[in-house]
């Protein structure tokens, strides 16, 4: 069956201490999003527990979880490219390609982390040219050209993976040129301008096949905004504070959590409340694939589970969204956008 949009989650692999049982408790997440249709998984990729996100490795993760799953495509969300050797990304990328039978949707970005970029020892100054020129350089491995004096290629081959690379940029003109799909999140309170974004980049599209757009969004089921509130209270404010404190502006008072959650684009209430304002979203009828995280740093596995299922049973299928049959093929990424 063809359907209005797909359904994703994105998962930054939070959890409130370094325990590996996070990583456990990921994988689980994602066959648990297999099993109740959802088209597509994201892990986010952070260095040394910044941002509480527990995962510097990705493709290690998504080998794991393409060995558990069948249909589902698995994708990163974002790797940092400049602090990478893009060759072995190339590498990795190639075969966890070939494990998962092609389901890799490989999202990339420039990182927005002084500290992170200092510990590699790279210039964060820097850090738009360095993936610029990064990404030229994956996008010759992955197509096969010829690497070095004596033209070695990229094995094993993964010729069609470019068609499913992926941006995390403001550039949308950039990311429309080089015929990736642009990845559209909120990570910081005074981002706005999403659907401006979506249309600069459809508006640049020259290629022959669909552009693709991946709206992520929080999305947070509960009995009531107000108790849904009062849960990420303590995450919301702790994760302003330390943004306050890296741009040297005065912490958030605890009576602003609503509007920070607001400001931070955090989707929450009941599943019916949740449907009303991704129905009022301007960036979603760009969208081609709409996907949720459910997720804040002390957000337990169990409450994780739920509220994924509420998106799958209760919020999706009201937005259009028809849940993928469990024998069928992963999800082309390449369909019309979210209608209204």
């Amino acid at each position: 069956m063809t359907r209005p949009f797909r359904l994703g989650v994105l998962t930054r692999v939070y959890a409130p201490d370094p325990s590996p049982r996070v990583l456990h408790d990921t994988l689980a997440l994602i066959d648990a999003a297999e099993a109740l249709g959802f088209d597509s998984a994201w892990v986010a990729q952070h260095h040394f527990g910044s941002e509480t996100g527990r995962l510097p490795s990705p493709l290690v993760l998504l080998a794991a979880a393409a060995r558990r799953t069948r249909r589902i495509a698995l994708g990163t969300g974002v790797i940092v490219l400049p602090l990478e050797s893009v060759l072995r990304v190339a590498e990795d990328a190639a075969v966890l390609d070939a494990l998962a039978d092609r389901r890799l949707q490989l999202g990339v970005g420039a990182g927005f982390e002084p500290d992170v970029f200092a510990a590699f020892g790279r210039d964060f100054d820097t850090r738009a040219a360095l993936q610029a020129e990064a990404l030229v350089s994956l996008r010759r491995a992955l197509d096969g050209a010829p690497l070095g004096p004596a033209g070695v290629t990229l094995q094993p081959g993964a010729p069609t993976l470019t068609t499913r690379l992926w941006q995390a940029t403001s550039q949308a003109e950039t990311v429309a040129r080089n015929g990736h799909g642009l990845i559209v999140a909120r990570t910081r309170p005074e981002q706005d301008g999403e659907a401006a974004l979506v249309a600069r980049y459809r508006g640049a599209w020259t290629h022959p096949r669909a552009p693709r757009v991946a709206l992520v969004r929080a999305v947070v089921p509960g009995d009531d905004a107000a108790s849904v509130e009062t849960a990420l209270g303590p995450d919301i404010l702790r994760y302003a504070e330390r943004l306050a404190r890296a741009g040297g502006v005065p912490a958030p008072a605890p009576a602003d959590v609503p509007a920070l959650l607001d400001r931070f684009g955090v989707l929450r209430g009941t599943p019916a409340d949740i449907v009303a304002a991704l129905h009022a979203d301007p960036a979603l009828p760009g969208a081609t694939e709409l996907v949720v995280q459910v997720q804040t740093a002390s957000t337990s596995h169990r409450d994780a589970l739920r509220r994924l299922e509420a998106v799958a049973t209760a919020i999706a299928p009201a937005l259009g969204w028809t849940p993928a049959a469990a024998g069928s093929e992963a999800a082309s990424l390449t369909s019309d956008p979210i209608p209204t």
